[in-house]
């Protein structure tokens, strides 16, 4: 547990990282609400002012609204030619959202005991530090979400729309951490299960529930810095990129509506264990390796 001292620091390093996320962020939609020579293309193909407004609210939406889900953030498609400048206004954006991501990541896996009406409950510190400074409310998948920037002009860009989920390949020793604050009976069942594993195991897969992911397929007008032509990108975010005076617009392809993948199916052969085996958390052991 962090002394007073330790977590006044910590606190003010997550006050710091979040003023300089948001100070960054009202300056790249101050720069695209005022960009002159701006490229915008939308699936829903409004006029060029109500297009601008959805892609800046998008960019500024690191908070949860009433109604939103937590562990989800705004979907907006779009991609957007802007000058040089702005462009590096987005550049440092993702910079405050990377130092953002780097204080706030390890508060995430350290649990501290909180009064809880008559008792007390582990929390992450983070959750605790945004509670003191009245973030309660930041949705931390929207704040550390860096905004997609093309490395060079596209010709073509195709989105894709999958559901996937994500696994996590941690060490026992990291899994134990994350069940040490935890006196409740499952808890306490896990960490037996955790201390009778063979010595042989020192991973276990961390399973997250299944999530819907936005891709865009894009196609170059020539090369990128890297020799590339063609690349795939996160695409949840509107994509930037660095307009030439009098260039065409590139060709875009939204997926379907929400709900239907544009992407098949693949089943593949899991390398996890068909049940979880432990109870506090979705973490499930690999399979032994085929021969």
């Amino acid at each position: 547990m962090a002394t007073p001292l330790q977590f006044e620091e910590q606190r003010l390093s997550v006050a710091n990282a979040l003023r300089h996320v948001e100070r960054s962020l009202q300056r790249l939609a101050e720069g695209l609400a005022h960009e002159r020579d701006i490229r915008v293309v939308t699936a829903d193909e409004d006029a060029l002012g109500p297009a601008i407004r959805r892609i800046c609210e998008a960019y500024l939406a690191i908070d949860l609204g009433e109604d939103d889900v937590p562990g989800k953030s705004v979907v907006c498609l779009g991609v957007v030619g802007v000058s040089a400048a702005l462009l590096g206004h987005a550049e440092q954006v993702n910079a405050a959202k990377a130092a953002l991501r780097e204080v706030c990541a390890p508060l995430q896996r350290i649990r501290t005991r909180v009064p809880d009406g008559a008792g007390t409950r582990a929390l992450p510190v983070i959750r605790v530090i945004l509670r003191s400074l009245q973030r309660s409310d930041l949705n931390l998948l929207a704040a550390y979400r860096k905004i997609p920037i093309l490395a060079a002009m596209p010709t073509s860009v195709s989105y894709t729309r999958a559901r996937t989920r994500a696994v996590y390949r941690k060490s026992v020793e990291a899994i134990a951490a994350l069940l040490q604050n935890s006196d409740s009976p499952r808890a306490v069942a896990d960490r037996a299960r955790l201390a009778a594993l063979p010595a042989g195991i020192g991973h276990l897969a961390l399973v997250r529930d299944h999530y819907e992911n936005v891709r865009a397929n894009v196609v170059y007008d020539g090369f990128d810095p890297r020799g590339r032509r063609r690349v795939q990108v996160a695409a949840e975010l509107p994509l930037l990129y660095a307009v030439r005076p009098a260039a065409a617009l590139p060709t875009v392809t939204f997926p379907p509506p929400g709900g239907q993948q544009s992407e098949p199916v693949r089943k593949r052969r899991s390398k996890l264990e068909p049940r979880p085996f432990l109870e506090a958390l979705p973490v499930y052991r690999y399979l032994p390796p085929s021969r």
